[in-house]
């Protein structure tokens, strides 16, 4: 199923694209998720897919891009929440990670050439403690990131 991989990434890259020219001025945000993106890739020791890796100087590029086009749709969806935005984008974000992380290990085959067991023994999220903690935080934290930083507004009704 290594195509899903391929689909994945190129639409990743396409919607990241497009997102910028479409407003430039997005700019900071997609450049905030590729340098959260860029880290967690690189320190978590974690993305060796058991199908194909796509992988440059040792940085798989699949979760780079997927993570980073991920927390720029979750901001550009939080914008368009109305009140309670920061509670509905953290809720959204955690149902669509488990159903989407769900869809993509049991029907595309997008699995990580591990044995760890699944976020609370389902058949989702199988890597590391410390990866899930990351997973199920990292979009809060990115949509924090953008209000301390004045790049999106919270909405406190």
């Amino acid at each position: 199923m290594i195509v899903f991989q391929y689909i994945i990434l190129i639409a990743s890259i396409l919607f990241l694209g497009a997102y910028f020219v479409i407003d430039r001025k997005h700019w900071r945000e997609i450049v905030l998720a590729a340098v959260i993106s860029a880290i967690w890739v690189s320190i978590a020791g974690i993305y060796n897919y058991k199908d194909t890796n796509i992988v440059i100087l040792g940085f798989n590029l699949y979760p780079f891009f997927a993570w980073t086009a991920g927390l720029v749709i979750l901001k550009a969806a939080y914008e368009k929440l109305g009140k309670l935005k920061y509670l509905k984008a953290t809720v959204f974000y955690i149902v669509v990670l488990l159903l989407l992380e769900f869809i993509g290990y049991n029907y595309m085959g997008i699995q990580l050439n591990s044995n760890y067991p699944g976020l609370f023994g389902l058949p989702l999220m199988h890597a590391p403690w410390y990866s899930q903690v990351y997973y199920l935080t990292i979009g809060p934290v990115y949509l924090l990131l953008m209000i301390l930083l004045g790049k999106t507004k919270q909405n406190k009704e």
